[in-house]
């Protein structure tokens, strides 16, 4: 699997810090610990953050959807 970086990173927070999510597959891997609810932007972060490791959609479609889960989830810093 080749890396989809997104254009510009995305900084999100846990419980205990902050992350800075550069990739798609980071955002996949963040999205599997998500501290918040898991709703209708969650399920939709997932799945852009999936085709964009896969080829299947932009790197920045993926950075747009995880950002705008992470906003609404209140985990945007």
């Amino acid at each position: 699997m080749s890396e989809k970086r997104f254009p510009s990173p995305v900084r999100v927070k846990s419980p205990s810090n902050s992350f800075i999510v550069s990739t798609a597959w980071e955002a996949v891997e963040y999205l599997k610990r998500w501290p918040a609810k898991r709703g209708r932007e969650y399920r939709i972060a997932l799945q852009h953050c999936l085709d964009a490791t896969d080829g299947l959609r932009s790197p920045r479609a993926a950075q747009v959807s995880f950002a705008m889960a992470a906003r609404t989830a209140g985990l945007l810093v």
